[in-house]
């Protein structure tokens, strides 16, 4: 312990100078980049693409002349055991973003360390100190900063030296990481720089430079300095308390990080290959309502975004109502899956579930509710439906298909895919593809980088917003479900990918009217689905879309403008389509408030039902004059102004804006 004499006679290491000891690395973004680059991955993608491509060429030269192919496609071998091996066990296949991980885990447990040396645990029974401190740990004890152990890393010289080294080997990781811009590592570089604050005890001189608070806006601190020491040692103390630090890990090993609120079962005859229909079981005291929910999951993620926690989840929430929940899970496809196109996913599958559904409530009417991908395969799925009760009379009992935030417009000038679509026109090689994952299918990191490269610094913004809003209670905890759902995506099978990236992000086929699908009636075998049929049926279609959503811009979801019973798009009531816009991002449903949002224009929505429909009966809404040809095609281009919209319900939810979701 330091008497008073040689405290004073050292001089203290300050905030500013710790700061400044940590010097300037790529993991400051010091050339401000708005997204992240990913420079030896890109690099390493460059070489592998150029190398594929010289030995291919020499492959086709030579091989006519009886040089094995091997000679020029050999090397190649380990690389692509390697892969699949990765995919199969679900790690990344591409080495340097494992080496990221390993640093950002290897920086997560540094920093852990250094919180772990400076703080201390309180007895609950002691009640002085007990009433100085309000930071809590899951075993009934309280953690504060040990201001003694500070004071001797700042001004003593075995503690001066203890602290630089540590930060001496953060810096050496920093350096080694591979990627630069809005990275992982930046948000945790902004920790680590509010623990250098707690630790000297005072905030860093300039204001811009402190993490996590927010100028007023005449530029002067919102908080005093001690309000804002504190709320980052409750950050970094509940943050240390959790084991949260290493966001993955937290994600993956959590107990908060279980996903699903409401119990299911698998329905029996259900599985084929990796998928699955699950039926969730009605809570005791709801009283059924007579209808039946089917839930199209998409192909990419795991199909609980329907389901990711209590009150987070769309499921409980319909369970709530009444309804009969059956859900779509694709699982994780396996090696036997690779060759299965959007014909077995966007039709085989559809077609044996609603039957089962069918088998087990036929006197039931079946709505549908589809998120994303689900929904953009679906649509085609449901007008082939029709096509097919018109050739055989049968009731399709499907009448209202409630759209999440679902794409089925594609181009380069109104849809908002153009960033997409030129990354894929850049970057996507089939071949490649097929070569590397054809036996193991895309790993969901592959199409995870995909992702990431039309939402710039999404990595960072997430990190950066978790760690922001540890000092609140509960926010971690509250996080966690969602982390898993985002770091345990699912393997996408390798024909499907290539027929969803072709047919129709690129060539639009499905609002192009030229996209096929088979059928048990031979006139429709294999021909392209009349989209139109949706408007015979009178379905009634309600699109919710997010005005900050990137993956399914506002400019793409458009179904419910084009097809349906739709004749007057400006009224909410007498069964018509509706078109809810809001100021959400895609994955709304993890804001409990966004959440609440939705569900009340849904039941709105679904308790207005339009008329019965049978096959060679038209409604007053669907007798429409025919239009023509040219006519048709020109209304295969949505209008370039933005589209008025509609109220989904009697609240005037429509034109209430809310706050951001994630």
């Amino acid at each position: 312990m330091l008497d008073a004499k040689e405290s004073q006679a050292l001089p203290r290491l300050t905030a500013d100078f710790l700061d400044s000891f940590m010097g300037v690395t790529p993991a400051d973004n010091p050339a401000r980049y708005k997204d992240t680059r990913h420079w030896l991955s890109e690099f390493n993608g460059l070489c592998l693409k150029n190398l594929f491509a010289a030995s291919q060429l020499q492959e086709n030269l030579w091989s006519p002349y009886g040089v094995p192919r091997e000679l020029f496609t050999g090397w190649l071998r380990p690389l692509v055991k390697a892969s699949q091996e990765a995919a199969s066990q679900g790690r990344d296949p591409d080495l340097v973003a494992q080496d990221n991980l390993r640093i950002e885990a290897a920086y997560a447990s540094k920093l852990r360390s250094l919180l772990i040396a400076l703080t201390s645990e309180i007895d609950a029974s002691d009640e002085e100190k007990l009433a100085k401190s309000d930071y809590l740990t899951r075993q009934g004890k309280k953690l504060i900063f040990d201001r003694d152990q500070c004071n001797w890393a700042c001004q003593t010289p075995a503690g001066q030296t203890w602290l630089l080294g540590q930060l001496l080997s953060l810096q050496t990781l920093e350096w080694q990481y591979h990627s630069y811009g809005q990275t992982r590592l930046r948000a945790m570089k902004k920790l680590l720089r509010s623990l250098l604050q707690v630790i000297a005890n005072e905030p860093l001189s300039e204001l811009k430079r402190n993490p996590y608070r927010k100028p007023s806006p005449e530029g002067t601190p919102r908080q005093s300095d001690e309000d804002y020491l504190l709320d980052c040692e409750l950050r970094l103390l509940a943050l240390l308390a959790h084991d949260a630090i290493d966001i993955r890990r937290f994600a993956l090993e959590s107990p908060h990080a279980r996903l699903g609120a409401c119990k299911w079962e698998t329905v029996p005859g259900s599985e084929i290959y990796s998928v699955r229909l699950r039926h969730y079981l009605r809570p005791a005291g709801v009283k059924p309502n007579g209808k039946t929910l089917y839930m199209a999951s998409p192909m990419i993620n795991r199909c609980e975004i329907f389901d990711l926690a209590p009150e987070k989840s769309v499921v409980e929430g319909m369970l709530q109502l009444g309804y009969d929940v059956y859900m779509v899970d694709y699982g994780n496809p396996g090696p036997d899956q690779s060759q299965l196109g959007l014909s077995f996913y966007g039709k085989t599958v559809h077609d044996n579930y609603l039957n089962l559904i069918t088998e087990r409530h036929p006197e039931q009417h079946i709505e549908v509710m589809a998120y994303c991908m689900g929904g953009t395969l679906f649509m085609p799925y449901l007008a082939r439906r029709i096509e097919e009760a018109e050739h055989g009379g049968k009731d399709i009992k499907i009448r209202q298909v409630v759209l999440m935030t679902t794409p089925i417009f594609f181009d380069d000038e109104t849809s908002g895919h153009q960033p997409m679509r030129n990354l894929i026109r850049e970057s996507y090689d089939f071949s490649i593809m097929q070569t590397f994952f054809g036996n193991s299918n895309l790993p969901p990191q592959t199409i995870e980088a995909g992702m990431h490269a039309i939402q710039p610094g999404v990595t960072f913004s997430v990190a950066e917003g978790f760690y922001a809003r540890a000092n609140f209670h509960g926010a971690l905890d509250d996080a966690a479900p969602f982390l898993h759902w985002l770091n345990s995506g699912t393997r996408f099978p390798v024909k499907a990918h290539r027929e969803w990236i072709e047919r129709i992000f690129i060539n639009n086929e499905i609002w192009e009217g030229e996209y096929t699908l088979p059928s048990s009636i031979k006139a429709l075998d294999a021909k392209p689905v009349d989209m139109d049929a949706l408007n015979r049926a009178d379905i009634a279609i309600f699109d919710y879309r997010g005005q900050r959503d990137p993956i399914a811009p506002v400019g793409s979801c458009k179904t419910s403008e084009r097809w349906g019973r739709k004749d007057n798009v400006q009224m909410t009531r007498g069964g018509l389509n509706r078109t809810i816009e809001k100021n959400i991002g895609h994955i709304f449903v993890v804001s409990k408030k966004l959440l609440g949002e939705y569900l009340e224009t849904v039941a709105d929505f679904l308790a207005d039902e339009p008329p019965a429909y049978q096959p060679g009966k038209r409604t007053e809404s669907s007798a429409k004059p025919a239009a023509s040809p040219a006519a048709k095609k020109t209304s295969r281009k949505p209008a370039t102004g933005r589209p008025a919209t509609k109220a989904g319900s009697t609240r005037g939810a429509a034109s209430k804006k809310t706050g951001p979701s994630s």
